[in-house]
């Protein structure tokens, strides 16, 4: 460990350009503490410890306590430790199944062809990239795969905002709870009229036969058809699987696709040579993904005492791993700084953006679909895009995109 190097996530420079600051990081001191007002936890940058220790499971690493810096105590749900965590995910994995994907792309197919359509007939040929594009076609995809009314898309990413900046940024245990009050409620009454509808079908004891006929195929649905070690889901679970979809059905996807389209807008050859060359989309997104990742860290925290790089951490101290700056090392990736489209598409998909084993995101393959059909009719409906200003950045230190992104076409 390195004394001398200094790293806050909270410092300004940092904010505004977290990649380099967190490659830096990476490359000068791989196992680090951060001590601030605000905060004390551990860092490690090291790609193989964070890949194939901590996500692939390790067991002094619980997720119990949150993914952030302080404690948010939960052990339902997706909130859990092995073995209970991969049968969880079991218990809903079969809505991401191929046949269910084929359907998510048709929808973000024609989600995208209405939002390019409107883009189309504006007569100002210019606005907020994030309103128009990049935020309602992650939230409205949400709401369909949910189970939750589309129209409401923006209070639940406001929602969403809201949650995410209370757990990164407000030092009070449980200052989310106010949140939380207002986002319970409401699954709650769209999971009991699913309920309702299969107590006057006389069914006490669903399953996915019933999917798409007494209720939808939906993952609320799910939730009420789905079993774990034998038992149906608790409400409480099903109530985590609503929260897992707001806050990671559309946040990441969001960023995703304003990263990817702000990086390619920057230098015009890029998107010069997408429009020439469509086949090159795949890299893009990967590309987008391990440069601008867009979480740009996870945490753990310890259940004993552990030792790791010289250092003894205590019982529950806090690790973050640093999905930044291991996407840009030097040992893994060539020339790992740049966005480069004839990079290998093996090698590129190496990032730890979407995690991997256990804790691989199950939604990973949902947001490839998006910003893949995004960028192929973004790239011939409007070759003309291009930027008028880098916009604002999301407001939570640990996300990584833009809130807002002025585009003109």
């Amino acid at each position: 460990m390195t004394a001398k190097h200094l790293f806050d996530p909270l410092d300004q420079d940092t904010i505004d350009a977290p990649g380099p600051a967190y490659a830096q990081l990476a490359a000068q001191c791989p196992f680090h503490r951060v001590r601030t007002k605000q905060h004390d936890f551990w860092v490690t940058s090291d790609y193989d410890e964070i890949k194939n220790k901590i996500l692939a499971g390790a067991p002094e690493w619980s997720f119990r306590f949150g993914n952030a810096a302080k404690d948010s105590i939960s052990d339902v749900g997706f909130k859990t430790d092995p073995p209970f965590h991969m049968l969880f995910r079991m218990a809903i994995q079969r809505g991401f199944a191929a046949p269910a994907l084929k359907r998510y792309e048709a929808i973000a197919e024609n989600i995208t062809r209405e939002l390019i359509d409107a883009m189309e007939a504006s007569s100002a040929r210019a606005g907020d990239f994030c309103a128009l594009f990049a935020l309602p076609l992650p939230a409205r995809m949400m709401c369909i795969m949910l189970g939750a009314p589309e129209a409401d898309y923006l209070n639940y990413k406001r929602w969403s905002d809201t949650l995410q900046y209370l757990i990164f940024h407000d030092p009070e245990p449980g200052s989310y709870e106010t949140v939380l009050n207002e986002i319970y409620p409401h699954f709650t009454q769209l999971i009991e009229t699913r309920r309702e509808k299969l107590k006057a079908a006389g069914i006490d004891a669903p399953d996915e036969s019933h999917l798409g006929d007494v209720i939808p195929d939906d993952f609320m649905s799910r939730a009420l058809v789905g079993t774990v070690e034998g038992r149906p889901l608790s409400h409480d679970e099903a109530l985590n699987i609503c929260l897992a979809f707001l806050t990671g059905g559309q946040e990441t996807t969001t960023n995703l696709i304003g990263n990817c389209l702000w990086r390619l807008l920057k230098d015009r050859a890029l998107w010069a040579r997408l429009i020439a060359e469509p086949e090159l989309i795949d890299i893009a997104v990967e590309e987008s993904l391990r440069l601008d990742p867009p979480v740009l860290a996870h945490f753990r925290t310890s259940l004993c005492p552990v030792s790791m790089h010289g250092q003894n951490l205590p019982e529950h101290a806090k690790l973050m791993f640093n999905i930044a700056g291991a996407n840009r090392s030097p040992e893994i990736f060539d020339e790992p700084d740049d966005f480069n489209l004839d990079r290998p598409l093996n090698e590129a998909r190496k990032h730890l953006s979407f995690g991997s084993g256990i804790h691989l995101c199950m939604g990973a393959p949902v947001a490839r679909i998006e910003a893949r059909i995004a960028l192929k009719h973004l790239t011939t409906r409007l070759p003309d895009l291009r930027l008028e200003g880098d916009g604002e950045r999301v407001g939570t230190w640990m996300y990584w995109g833009r809130a807002s992104l002025p585009v003109a076409w």
